[in-house]
């Protein structure tokens, strides 16, 4: 072999070696690039998803305060046996209201009689 020949390889080679390495760079940076990107994505997403949680805490914290005084004002409230109680005793005055109704218009009645007696003196 020639030193014409040997030089002709090693060109060659270089050529190689320096097209490797370039595109190995390339691929490199271009699979960091995009892992930077990811991650800073991953790190933003976090983030937000983070502070969305601590939003829907302090909004379920609200909602079990309000949850907790609903359940006390229910413990007061009237049962369906007190409700039928109460039920039974209305229809006891509603029938009492009835009959002094009754009663009342009869008196009525008895008064307008007498009334008229009066202004006519006796006389029909």
């Amino acid at each position: 072999m020639e030193v014409k020949d040997l030089q002709m390889w090693l060109q060659i080679t270089n050529t190689l070696v320096i097209w490797i390495a370039a595109l190995y760079t390339y691929f490199a940076n271009r699979n960091r690039v995009t892992n930077e990107r990811i991650s800073g994505l991953q790190a933003s997403l976090q983030t937000r998803l983070d502070g969305m949680r601590t939003d829907m805490d302090h909004r379920l914290d609200g909602h079990a305060d309000r949850l907790s005084r609903v359940e006390k004002d229910l413990e007061h409230a009237p049962s369906h046996e007190d409700l039928k109680r109460i039920h039974a005793r209305m229809d006891e005055v509603s029938a009492t209201l009835s009959s002094l109704q009754g009663e009342f218009k009869g008196a009525n009645n008895t008064l307008h009689l007498i009334h008229t007696y009066l202004m006519t003196g006796g006389k029909q």
